[in-house]
């Protein structure tokens, strides 16, 4: 097979603030066993040193530096990326993490073999100022297997879990909404529908750095974009799912919920407890089942009733799991 007739690899990275990680992220793309790539980094206006660091990297043919006129978040970024891909296959990278090396061949081995139009893999998380993970050594190459689509529904949200033949990027409801945190919960269920093959391969692959000032680390307003999103999902299942993709969308909300609800600031207690109980009313009518799991049913229980004893109640667990934190 002549260079040419083997497959190109997207790899889109969206460069925001992030000049203290941005050398390990590209050392470990670029570093790839697989060396047929197409690394497209998309600089979304950074204001620290993050051009400046990332600069030595385009040495390298394969690296394209696009930059966007004015900061638009990472969904844009993200969007960018895909409409300027020109490879076979995608996956995409946050600029403060790290992949293992042979990540793209694995992929690549299985995406070749079983025709998936998406391979799905583990990570490895680790909080920031830690040393890297050994991610891929307990990971095999050799071992993946086929998912349903209500496994693959049940995975975690991030899209930089996925590997994806980009043919399916064609279509435009394979796009993250612009203006939105946590606006993987889409793109996951819609790919989710649109796949018809699906493998996982076994072991931790990706290094997830966690960062205090990141999202997911968030107690103000932008939690209230959970809601946000996980309407847009209900939207998805309604159009192209039935009562199994609803349930499980019901379960994962209800988790949301509950991590939105005991982590939000208190002023905005009551606008959470209000968005969580209109949208797990709505998704139950879509004609899930009902969680038989104690446990489920009492969070759920606890979200449906009356708000002058759902307030006081979540007001409760807020406070205790404070304490106990400390």
């Amino acid at each position: 097979m002549t260079i040419q007739q083997r497959p190109l690899v997207s790899i889109i990275i969206p460069v925001y603030n992030v000049e203290a990680y941005i050398d390990e992220c590209l050392n470990s793309i670029c570093g790839q066993s697989y060396d047929r790539l197409e690394v497209i980094i998309v600089e979304d206006c950074s204001t620290d040193g993050s051009l400046t660091n990332l600069k030595p990297h385009l040495s390298d043919s394969r690296v394209r530096l696009i930059q966007h006129d004015c900061n638009a978040g990472l969904s844009a970024a993200r969007n960018t990326g895909i409409e300027a891909a020109c490879g076979d296959f995608v996956l995409f990278v946050d600029s403060d993490d790290v992949i293992d090396l042979k990540l793209v061949e694995a992929c690549l081995v299985h995406a070749s073999a079983n025709g998936s139009d998406v391979v799905v893999f583990d990570f490895s998380a680790f909080n920031d100022g830690e040393e890297l993970p050994e991610v891929g050594a307990r990971a095999s190459s050799a071992s993946a297997r086929e998912l349903k689509r209500t496994e693959y529904l049940t995975l975690p949200h991030f899209a930089w879990l996925k590997f994806i033949r980009s043919d399916l990027l064609r279509d435009q409801r394979l796009r993250f909404p612009v203006g939105y945190y946590y606006e993987d919960w889409p793109f996951h269920w819609e790919l989710g529908f649109s796949a018809m093959s699906i493998t996982m391969l076994e072991g931790e692959w990706y290094g997830y750095r966690q960062r205090e000032m990141s999202i997911t680390a968030s107690v103000g307003c932008k939690l209230l974009d959970q809601f946000k999103v996980q309407e847009k999902v209900l939207d998805i299942v309604r159009a192209r799912g039935d009562h199994a993709e609803a349930t499980i969308l019901f379960t994962k909300a209800s988790e949301g919920f509950w991590a939105v609800l005991l982590s939000i600031d208190m002023g905005l207690l009551p606008e959470a407890l209000n968005n969580a109980k209109r949208l797990q009313n709505e998704i139950r009518y879509v004609g899930l089942q009902f969680p038989r799991g104690a446990h489920d049913r009492a969070k759920v229980s606890s979200i449906s009733i009356h708000e002058s004893f759902a307030f006081p109640c979540v007001k409760l667990l807020k406070v205790i799991g404070r304490v106990v934190r400390s």
